[in-house]
């Protein structure tokens, strides 16, 4: 038998270097194809609402300044003050509905509402609170011509997707008095580094490229930079520490940059999203008190 012929330095570098992108070029594909997903998202379908929970809500349609239809529930405010609710990625307005009921027994108008591309409103593209503002824009519009709301005392409360969003929107309309964002990420690049950077740059640049090209402005949605233009507005950051969509660095880096005043509970033991389910006495307390002395302390 004839031994084998050796494997020439040129060769063995070429071979070399095309398993290293053939591995790149793996990787690359799987997160463009992880990217286009978190862009559309499957619909989940309304979750049922308990008896005797959110009573007195009635249906309402919010147009967006881009022409979407937004479906969701409006609760009457009994103080004057009213507050936005947004939930989070890939789901609905019931996603929310432990703050809302706590927000309106608390005599707040609540307005709780399907962002684009979601629930049962209009949209396919969901742009990570890009476009979103423009959902919250037409919330705070809806909200401002009630009758029974004080147009100076609005307020938003948005978790995780929701939380950047009311972030990004109340930095450009000060119709927005108060800002509570739960799980929430300081920006979108930030975001997109620690989901996908697992394999550094070959994995992030991809989705990246696939926000951008999607027409996604990421460096647009990016509150941490300009959170001090709140203004003296309040904002309350909420998170669990085991939460591993929302990592305390990337949390605390965000409470860091902003200005007074500014709270930041930390809630022991929940993941992400797990507020209600670990501390809710604490959590209803918090939202109730951080909205009370931003919305009704001089009423």
């Amino acid at each position: 038998m004839k031994n084998p012929i050796p494997l020439r330095p040129a060769r063995f570098i070429a071979l070399a270097l095309l398993g290293v992108l053939a591995v790149a070029a793996v990787i690359a594909y799987r997160n463009v194809r992880a990217a286009r997903a978190v862009l559309h998202p499957a619909r989940q379908p309304l979750k049922p609402v308990a008896e005797g929970m959110l009573s007195g809500r009635t249906d309402v349609v919010l147009r967006t300044r881009d022409g979407l239809a937004l479906r969701g529930w409006y609760l009457p405010s009994r103080n004057r003050a009213a507050v936005a609710v947004m939930h989070g990625f890939a789901e609905n307005r019931t996603q929310m509905l432990f703050e809302a009921e706590v927000l309106s027994r608390a005599g707040y108008g609540v307005l709780l509402f399907d962002s684009r591309g979601h629930g049962e409103s209009e949209g396919d593209l969901v742009t990570w609170g890009d476009r979103e503002r423009e959902d919250l824009r037409a919330a705070v519009d809806f909200l401002s011509r009630r009758d029974d709301v004080d147009p100076s005392r609005l307020g938003v409360l948005g978790f995780s997707m929701g939380g950047t969003t009311a972030m990004l929107e109340a930095l450009d309309d000060e119709r927005l008095k108060a800002v509570a964002a739960a799980g929430a990420y300081p920006s979108l690049e930030a975001d997109t580094r620690y989901s996908y950077g697992k394999w550094g740059p070959l994995s992030v640049q991809p989705a990246l490229w696939t926000l951008r090209l999607s027409g996604v402005d990421v460096d647009a949605v990016d509150p941490m930079k300009r959170l001090c233009d709140l203004k003296g507005r309040p904002l309350l950051l909420i998170n669990g520490d085991v939460d591993a969509y929302a990592p305390a660095f990337l949390q605390d880096a965000l409470f860091q940059a902003a200005c007074e005043p500014k709270t930041y509970w930390v809630v022991p033991g929940a993941h992400h999203g797990e507020y209600a389910k670990k501390a809710p006495e604490e959590y209803a307390r918090h939202l109730r008190d951080f909205f009370d002395a931003a919305l009704l302390s001089g009423s």
